[in-house]
């Protein structure tokens, strides 16, 4: 077999292959209705140069999220806090120049 020929047919193969794993990918569906919605709750919390946030919630494992604002330029991001297990506690933590603007928990 020529080089030309075994390269049309890698291509081939290639081509063949993309077609198949296109055809099989999943496609986007909503979350499946079995997952149990997070009742949560967050207390503000503050040493002398950080504010946080402790956040416990109820209803599965979760990760606790706090959206920060910067208090010099008005910069706001999301910093996310520690896995824990239903009825746990998540401590976030903003930057030192920034105040918690909201705090909750997203399951994981």
């Amino acid at each position: 077999m020529k080089a030309h020929q075994r390269a049309a047919g890698a291509v081939a193969a290639l081509v063949l292959g993309a077609g198949s794993l296109l055809t099989a990918a999943p496609t986007a569906t909503a979350a499946p209705s079995s997952e149990t919605a997070l009742n949560c709750s967050a207390q503000l919390i503050a040493t002398s140069q950080n504010k946080g946030a402790n956040i416990t919630c109820t209803g599965g494992w979760f990760t606790g999220i706090i959206d920060c604002k910067r208090t010099d330029n008005g910069y706001v991001y999301r910093h996310f806090g520690n896995r824990v297990p239903s009825g746990g506690t998540s401590t976030v933590w903003c930057d030192v120049t920034a105040n918690v603007i909201w705090a909750g928990g997203t399951p994981t």
